[in-house]
């Protein structure tokens, strides 16, 4: 069957977005992108590129810059404060050529947003939609009482707060967690070469350095990004009690006088917080959620950017021969459900062992979870985790 060609609305520009709009665009689509924020730029710290986000972006022709801007990680290696061993998860586990890919997230957007550019994209930025109507043959968006057009279908990729998303008849969940984290670049002076490592103390306190690859200044200086977990209500108290304290817990932590000297104000340090995104499904008639504003969770798992790149590949293949836009989102739905109640789940389950006040969370975790890690079959699923492929506890992988 010939594709139909369809005017579709794209709410939202960053990495699911962004990556849906291409797909559709190169299918012939007529693609417009609404993005609320005037002169988009990339917000945040690095990200961890799994094999699965490597690949849709390699089906878009956009891995090997990234991969010259970005840092190979091979494992992700974690100890307590006694020093022990809990987490050892290597790519190699579930498969011999696998790795992540420390990245800044300017990177990624550069990325994207050039090719966006280059395939002639109908862009708005500077464009906040604050209502969607759908009859059974068109949705509509406005903005501020004017019309921002009819559509075939509407994609919403604005995040884990879309209010869009709260709008439609879908029973949703949203629950903002508890904690968050401080992240901050620091000049990467080859302390830990291909590990995300990560320190414990109980599950209260969590350091992580991740290798990313070049800054998004672009002058080829490799760079770290820090992470230091701490609860969202902690905040102020965290400001009150100055930098000096806070770098003589990291210090008492873990050895890295070298790393946090890069940090002289308290301005490098930025809070990121985040929610848990349910929903049954993620279609309503003309109208379908795809990244965080999907399926939102903890950064536990380091998969937030890859499950956005795979539902833009997904959702673009459902829409690829299309009669149907209800069915086809309905399909897409179905296709995705798998995955996406796996890493929802897993990420829920995992957080407080990582970021809570229980000290029987942390105790079990550091009694138990290291020698799981040493378990060959164990290994390899958590390896297998990692990379982003598995969709089900027991059994379920992505196909290549």
């Amino acid at each position: 069957m010939k594709a139909r060609r369809l005017d579709i609305a794209i709410v939202g520009g960053g990495t699911a977005g962004a990556a849906t709009a291409l797909f559709l665009s190169r299918a012939g689509h007529r693609v417009s992108l609404f993005e609320r924020v005037p002169e988009p730029t990339a917000v945040g710290a690095g990200i961890l590129l799994q094999p699965t986000g490597m690949r849709v972006l390699g089906s878009l022709d956009l891995l090997d810059p990234l991969l010259a801007h970005g840092a190979r990680i091979d494992s992700l290696y974690g100890s307590n404060a006694g020093g022990r061993a809990v987490l050892d998860v290597r790519y190699r586990d579930w498969n011999a050529s696998a790795f992540g890919l420390g990245l800044h997230r300017g990177a990624l957007f550069s990325v994207l947003w050039n090719a966006l550019a280059a395939q002639g994209v109908k862009l708005r930025s500077g464009t906040t939609v604050d209502r969607l109507e759908q009859t059974r043959v068109k949705a509509s968006l406005f903005s501020g009482g004017e019309s921002l057009g009819e559509f075939d279908c509407v994609v919403l990729a604005d995040g884990a707060r879309s209010d869009l998303r709260a709008a439609l008849p879908i029973p949703q969940q949203v629950e903002p967690y508890p904690w968050g984290a401080l992240w901050a670049m620091v000049p990467d002076e080859g302390l830990h070469p291909g590990v995300l490592r990560q320190w414990f103390r109980n599950a209260e306190q969590m350091l992580g350095l991740m290798p990313t690859g070049c800054g998004q200044d672009g002058d080829g200086t490799p760079v770290l990004s820090l992470f230091w977990s701490l609860p969202a209500n902690g905040v102020d108290a965290w400001r009150d009690a100055g930098l000096e304290a806070w770098k003589r817990s990291v210090l008492a932590l873990a050895p890295v006088d070298r790393v946090i000297e890069h940090i002289a104000s308290a301005s490098q340090l930025t809070f990121a917080s985040y929610s848990d995104v349910r929903m049954k499904h993620w279609h309503a008639g003309r109208v379908v959620c795809i990244g965080d504003c999907a399926h939102a969770t903890s950064p536990q798992l380091g998969q937030g950017a890859n499950l956005a790149l795979i539902d833009a590949s997904v959702l673009a293949d459902c829409l690829q021969s299309v009669a149907d836009v209800p069915a086809s989102l309905a399909d897409y739905s179905a296709r995705r459900k798998s995955q996406l109640r796996y890493y929802q789940m897993s990420s829920r389950w995992l957080t407080p062992f990582f970021q809570s006040r229980s000290r029987l969370a942390s105790g079990l975790r550091d009694l138990a979870l290291g020698p799981l890690c040493r378990a060959p079959l164990l290994r390899s699923e958590m390896a297998r985790t990692l990379s982003g492929t598995k969709t089900g506890l027991l059994w379920g992988e992505l196909a290549p």
